[in-house]
Order: structure tokens, then sequence, then C-alpha cells
């Protein structure tokens, strides 16, 4: 495995830098999609149930069968091959642990500290962004990171539809039956994973508030 890396590592620079364009062009869609759902939906128990029930569905979808539909869904405007799909398929998986830690995020935040924001003549969106979502980022940054962290290894399944990235390695390797192949993939991915919820790690812990960390440490 070693071996093949070193000898394809200009083929293995491409397709990674291809995986990352993929990560890096999703999440921020991923991102403001299930925040802004979470919020939506954060005091209506009905919603939650409509909204979090149609997200369990469909991270149920086989990600092959999804990569399928994302094909279908957009052919019509020319974009089912290649990046698009890879990108829908990863808001898809990234839906739900992000709009649902959203959710308990904000319901996790102190009804006191709330009630005591409006004595003080804040408005809701005033506490929404100065109290709740502030004090809500450690389980906002979990949710997001599950699913970084999870959307690295859905993303190897782009290549099949012409995205590319890490997903040659592990495919090509099965079609040729090339376990250094496979393992080169295999790792890097794994490696990849890892790495992404690393920095995540970092990002949390550079945003969340100060208060917050010393109440971690106690």
């Amino acid at each position: 495995m070693i071996s093949y890396i070193i000898q394809n590592i200009s083929r293995i620079i491409t397709e990674l830098t291809r995986h990352l364009l993929i990560i890096a062009g999703s999440i921020p869609i991923s991102v403001a999609i299930g925040v802004t759902a979470g919020i939506l939906i954060a005091k209506n128990k009905r919603a939650q149930k409509i909204v979090i029930g149609i997200a369990n569905i469909l991270m149920t979808i086989p990600s092959l069968a999804l990569f399928g539909f994302a094909i279908i869904l957009l052919a019509p405007i020319q974009m089912g091959i290649g990046v698009p799909p890879a990108i829908f398929a990863m808001v898809v998986y990234s839906f739900l642990p992000i709009t649902r830690n959203t959710v308990l995020a904000l319901h996790a935040v102190p009804s006191g500290t709330i009630e005591a924001a409006r004595g003080m003549g804040m408005t809701q969106g005033q506490i929404l962004r100065k109290i709740q979502l502030p004090l809500a980022i450690p389980l906002l940054m979990a949710g997001i990171r599950n699913a970084c962290v999870m959307g690295v290894s859905v993303i190897t399944i782009a290549y099949l539809v012409g995205a590319g990235g890490m997903g040659y390695f592990i495919f090509a390797g099965l079609s040729r039956t090339r376990l250094d192949m496979v393992l080169a993939g295999a790792v890097i991915v794994a490696a990849l994973g890892i790495l992404t919820n690393y920095l995540l790690v970092l990002l949390e812990r550079a945003v969340t508030p100060k208060g917050l960390k010393l109440e971690a440490q106690e």
C-alpha cells in the first residue's frame, strides 16, 4: 500500500483535492439549511416531529440509491453528473444531525437565562443571536462534526457519478482486484475523517464563549 501511494502520489493528490472541494462546497450549504431549519422548528413540537421524521427517513436511504436519485433529480437542469449530485447527497445526509442538534442545543439553554434577557428588554431576535446561539455552540458543533465526518466517507461514492474523489481508488481497486489501491483509498479517507473531526474540535474551542469553557473545566 505504501509503495502504491508513493508511485501514484500525483493522482492521489488530484483525487484528494477533488474530495476536499466537494466537502468545502457542501458544508456551508448543509450548515445553512440545517441550522436554519432547527431554529424554525425549535418552538413547534409538531413541526419538530415532522421535520426530524422526514430527516430520519432520508438517512435510511442507501447512499448509492441517493446518488441515483440525485442524478435523476438534477438531470433536467444538466447537473446530473459530477459534483452537484455529490453535494446534494452530502446535504441530505447532513440534514438530520445538524437540524437535530440545533433543536437540542436551543432547548438546552436555561429558561431562566431567556427570561432574564426578556426582562432586560431584548427582542426575540436579539435573544437568539446574543444568548441562545452562543450558548448552543457546543451542541451545534457536535452535530456539524458528525455530519462532516460522515460526509467524508459518503463522498467516496461520488466517483461513481463522475465527481472524482478518493472513491476512485476504492472502486477501481475492487474492479481490478488490487488490494493496495483499496487500502490506499480507505486509509486516506479514514485519516481525512479523523483530521476533519480534529480541526472542527479546534474550531469549536475557538468559537465557544469563554464562560462555557470555564464551566467545562470546572
